[in-house]
């Protein structure tokens, strides 16, 4: 097996089961951000899929590759994510941004 084709089924396969895995959060936490996640990891998935195969289709009637638009999907989710989980108390980006402010000198956020 050549190198490309696992680093390409590897890739697929990984993103595959993050997705799964974020939607099973989701679901279970009863969290909607996750889901924002599995959006990432499913345009990701086709993403690389098409990269993997070859694949160059055009948004019809332009010269724009598929796979930017694709790509914004993945970049927006993603975004989304980050902010929905910006003021959640208790999450990873919400403890960082506190032990952010306590170490700098700026005034802190109100919480």
């Amino acid at each position: 097996m050549q190198i490309g084709s696992f680093l390409a089924i590897f890739l697929t396969v990984t993103f595959i089961l993050h997705g799964m895995a974020f939607t099973l959060l989701g679901f279970r936490r009863g969290r909607p951000y996750y889901f924002l996640l599995t959006g990432t990891f499913t345009f990701l998935t086709a993403i690389y899929f098409m990269k993997f195969e070859g694949w160059t289709p055009k948004v019809p009637g332009t010269s724009l590759p598929i796979t930017w638009l694709v790509r914004t999907g993945a970049i927006l989710c993603t975004l989304l994510y980050l902010r929905a989980i910006y003021n959640e108390k208790g999450s990873w980006l919400w403890r960082l941004r506190r032990r952010f402010w306590k170490r700098s000198h700026i005034s802190r956020p109100a919480d």
